[in-house]
C-alpha cells in the first residue's frame, strides 16, 4: 500500500522523484535510448522530455538537434491538433535548454485570468547549441581520435559560441552547411505545416540575452518563409546588435573591426544568407534592413540591466553597456510601427524574470493568441525616449524629461556626454570636490573657480572647464545619464565615463589636435612604439611648455636628421632609430603638448616622429634621403637601404601603391615600407627583424 501510495505520488509530483513521466520523442532524429544513439547526461525538466530533431543539411542529409519540448498537465506529449501556439525559446550562452524550458513553465504557471492559455495548447521549445565544452554531456565524445574525428554521432555541434551569430555547425564533420539560422528556419516549417498543426495561430521565435542575439540577426538575414502561421521574434537584452549602416554612436577609431559580422554587416563569413548580405555593401545593407523591417519585432529592454559583456571592441562604438546599445538602436533603426513592440520592464539581466513580467507574458503566450490579431500595448510607463512608442498606450501620457536639469548659478543643463572619449583624456580637465555633490555644489565651485561649464559624472564627481576636450560624444541619448547626485537623489549627476554638462551660454568644443605635417625642416613621418631602449638616442630635453616646434629646434641645433616629441613634455632627437623600432596605431599617439594644446606630443611610450625632408629612417643605420617626382602622395621615390653585412642597392618606390609591402635589401635585411600621403610624401623603411 505504501509502495503504491508513493508510485502515485511520484507521477503528481515529479519535481520532487525527478522520474521522467514519458519516453523522449523521437522526431526522426537519432534516439538517446538506441545503442551507439546520442547518450547525454543533459538534466530533465520536470514538465519536459528532451526531443531529438531531424535537421536536414543543404544536401538533404540528416543530421540531429537535441531539444527540450514541454508536456501537457498530465505529463504526456501535447496533441497536435490542439496546439495554438508554439514559442522556440534560445538559450542563454551557457548554452542550457533546461534552465530556460523551467523558466517558461513557471511563467506559463504564474498566468492568472487566461484559462484559456495552457500547456495543452502552448508548445514550448528549447534547442541545444552544444559546443566544445559540452562533450559527453549533450553529445558522445571519443579521445584518441583523428582531428574532427571525435565526435561520432549525428548531434549538431557548434565551435564556441558562434550559433549566436549563425555559424555553420562543427560537426558532424560530414554535414557542412548547417547553421544555427537553418535550424530555426526548419523549425518554424515544421510547425507552420497546417496537416500536422492545423489550429496552429502564432509562432514566437524567443531569445534572452545571447539567445536573443542570435534571434535578433535571424530576424535580420532570415530568409522569408512564407508561414502560413505568423510569427513574431522576441528580442530581450541583447549585448549588441547588428548595425546596418557603416555610422556609429560612438567613436570608432580606436576599433578597425567595428562593422565586421555580427556587430556589423561587413565581412560576413556565414554561407547562410551570404547572397542577401553580400558583404555589407550598399545594396546589402539596404536588403538586409528591408528583410528585418518586415518581419514581427517585440524589443524588451529591462531598465535596470546596465551591464556589458563584450570580448571584443566591436560592441562599444554602439553604446558603452546594453543599455546604451538599444537605445540608439531604436533611435537608429525605429522599424515599421504596425510591425515593432517596445517593452520595458524593471528588471536588471534576468530571463526568468522577463518571461514572467507581465509584458513578458503577453508577448510570449497571449498576443493573436486566438488568431484575431489582438496584441498589447507596448508596456512601461513613463517611456524613455522619442520613437520609443510604436503602439503606445492611451492610459500612459508620461515620458521620461531631460534630466530636471534647468538652470543653476547661470550654468543651464546641455545634455549628456562621453568622458575619456577614445581614449583621449578628461572631457572637463579640472576636478574639484565640492562637500555634498549636487547640481548647484558642483556649477557653484566651477563658477568660483572662473570656469563656464561644469560636468558632474558618476553621481559625485565634478569637472570644470571652459570647453569640452575634441574628443568629446555628445549630446547622447538621456538613458546614458541615469546615476542620482550623491548629495541629492532626486537629480541626475552623470553615469560611468558619461557626464552632465551645464554651462554658462553655448557648450563649446576645443580645437581638435592634430601632428602639423611639417616642423621646420622636418616632415612627419608616423606614430613609433618608444619602449625598452629609446628609438631615438641623440640629445633630449623635458620641459612643461613642449611643443613640436620647440623640439624641432633644440634637435636642428643639434644636427640631427630626426626628432620626436612624447608624452606631452618629452623631446628626443637621433640619426636612425634602434633595430627594434616599430610603428604604433596612429591612435596611440594622443596626448597633447604641454604648450600648444592644438598640437600632439606623443603618448606613453609612444613617440610622434619627424624626419628632416622625407628622411627614410633605416633602422640601426644612417638614414639617406629620397626624392619624389610630384608634391602629391602618389609620388614615386628612390630608397638606399644598408645593413650592417649588404651592400647598399636602389629600387623604386610608389607611394602610395608600396605602402605595407616589404623591401628586401640583397636579400639580407628586410623593410616595411610605410607611406604617408602628405606633402611632401614621406616614406620610413623600418626593419622586420
Amino acid at each position: 500500500m505504501r509502495a503504491s501510495f508513493a508510485t502515485a505520488l511520484c507521477a503528481l509530483l515529479t519535481v520532487i522523484c525527478n522520474i521522467p513521466a514519458v519516453i523522449a520523442q523521437q522526431f526522426l532524429g537519432e534516439r538517446i535510448d538506441t545503442p551507439g544513439g546520442i547518450n547525454n547526461t543533459l538534466g530533465s525538466v520536470p514538465g519536459a522530455e528532451i526531443t531529438y530533431w531531424n535537421i536536414k543539411d543543404p544536401n538533404k542529409k540528416n543530421a540531429t538537434l537535441i531539444n527540450y519540448s514541454s508536456l501537457d498537465e498530465n505529463w504526456n506529449r501535447l496533441t497536435p491538433s490542439n496546439v495554438q501556439r508554439v514559442v522556440i525559446f534560445v538559450h542563454g550562452l551557457g548554452r542550457d535548454g533546461g534552465t530556460y524550458m523551467s523558466n517558461m513553465l513557471s511563467a506559463m504557471a504564474q498566468i492568472q485570468g487566461r484559462p484559456d492559455v495552457n500547456r495543452s495548447n502552448v508548445q514550448i521549445v528549447c534547442p541545444v547549441f552544444p559546443n566544445g565544452n559540452d562533450k559527453n554531456i549533450t553529445y558522445p565524445w571519443t579521445n584518441g581520435l583523428a582531428p574532427g574525428k571525435g565526435s561520432t554521432s549525428s548531434a549538431l555541434v557548434w565551435y564556441a559560441s558562434g550559433w549566436i551569430s549563425g555559424d555553420d555547425a562543427q560537426y558532424p564533420t560530414n554535414r557542412p552547411g548547417v547553421s544555427s539560422f537553418l535550424v530555426l528556419d526548419q523549425m518554424v516549417q515544421y510547425y507552420d505545416n497546417k496537416t500536422l498543426y492545423p489550429n496552429l495561430k502564432q509562432i514566437v521565435v524567443a531569445g534572452h540575452s545571447a539567445g536573443a542575439q542570435n534571434v535578433h540577426r535571424y530576424a535580420a538575414v532570415g530568409k522569408v518563409l512564407n508561414t502560413k502561421t505568423p510569427v513574431t521574434y522576441w528580442i530581450a537584452n541583447p549585448n549588441s546588435y547588428a548595425w546596418f549602416s557603416q555610422d556609429r554612436p560612438l567613436d570608432t577609431s580606436t576599433c578597425s573591426n567595428y562593422d565586421d559580422w555580427k556587430e556589423g554587416l561587413s565581412n560576413y563569413p556565414n554561407t547562410y544568407a551570404n547572397t542577401t548580405v553580400m558583404n555589407g555593401s550598399d545594396a546589402g545593407r539596404a536588403a538586409v534592413m528591408a528583410n528585418y523591417n518586415s518581419k514581427s519585432l517585440t524589443y524588451v529592454r529591462g531598465l535596470q540591466d546596465l551591464g556589458d559583456d563584450s570580448s571584443d571592441c566591436k560592441p562599444l562604438p554602439q553604446g558603452q553597456n546594453r543599455n546604451e546599445r538599444f537605445f540608439y538602436f531604436i533611435k537608429r533603426f525605429p522599424g515599421p510601427v504596425d510591425k515593432t513592440s517596445i517593452d520595458y520592464v524593471n528588471l536588471g539581466h534576468d530571463a526568468g524574470a522577463t518571461m514572467a513580467s507581465s509584458a513578458g507574458q503577453a508577448r510570449l503566450f497571449f498576443d493573436n493568441f486566438n488568431g484575431n490579431g489582438s496584441k498589447a500595448y507596448d508596456f512601461g510607463c513613463p517611456r524613455q525616449q522619442d520613437g520609443d512608442n510604436p503602439n503606445p498606450d492611451p492610459t500612459c501620457t508620461a515620458t521620461v524629461t531631460p534630466a530636471d536639469q534647468g538652470t543653476y548659478n547661470n550654468f543651464t543643463y546641455q545634455g549628456c556626454y562621453t568622458d575619456n572619449a577614445g581614449g583621449g583624456g578628461r572631457t572637463l580637465p579640472n576636478r574639484i570636490t565640492p562637500a555634498n555633490t549636487t547640481i548647484e555644489s558642483c556649477t557653484a565651485g566651477c563658477a568660483a573657480a572662473g570656469y563656464t561649464v561644469a560636468g558632474i559624472e558618476f553621481g559625485d564627481e565634478c569637472y570644470c572647464g571652459t570647453a569640452l576636450a575634441p574628443n568629446t560624444l555628445g549630446p547622447l541619448i538621456e538613458a546614458s545619464c541615469t546615476m542620482p547626485c550623491a548629495g541629492n537623489s532626486s537629480q541626475i549627476c552623470g553615469d560611468s565615463n558619461r557626464l552632465s554638462i551645464f554651462s554658462i551660454g553655448n557648450v563649446t568644443f576645443q580645437v581638435k589636435p592634430v601632428s602639423p605635417p611639417v616642423a621646420g625642416t622636418y616632415n612627419y613621418s608616423g606614430c613609433w612604439v618608444d619602449t625598452g631602449a629609446r628609438v631615438l638616442q641623440g640629445p633630449s630635453q623635458t620641459t612643461n611648455d613642449m611643443t613640436v616646434e620647440k623640439c624641432a629646434a633644440f634637435c636642428g641645433a643639434a644636427g640631427t636628421n630626426a626628432f620626436g616629441v612624447e608624452y606631452t613634455s618629452q623631446c628626443y632627437c637621433g640619426d636612425s632609430f634602434v633595430p627594434s623600432s616599430s610603428l604604433a596605431t596612429a591612435t596611440d599617439c594622443n596626448m597633447v603638448c604641454g604648450g600648444n594644446s592644438t598640437e600632439l606630443c606623443g603618448g606613453p611610450n609612444r613617440l610622434n616622429v619627424y624626419a628632416i625632408n622625407a628622411t627614410m629612417l633605416t633602422a640601426g643605420g644612417s638614414p639617406s634621403s629620397t626624392t619624389s617626382s610630384s608634391a602629391t602622395s602618389s609620388a614615386t621615390a628612390t630608397a638606399t637601404a644598408t645593413s650592417a653585412t649588404a651592400t647598399s642597392t636602389s629600387t623604386s618606390l610608389s607611394c602610395p601603391g608600396s605602402d605595407k609591402t616589404s623591401y628586401i635589401s640583397n636579400g639580407t635585411a628586410s623593410y616595411a615600407i610605410e607611406c604617408f600621403g602628405r606633402l611632401p610624401p614621406i616614406s620610413i623603411l623600418y626593419n622586420l627583424c
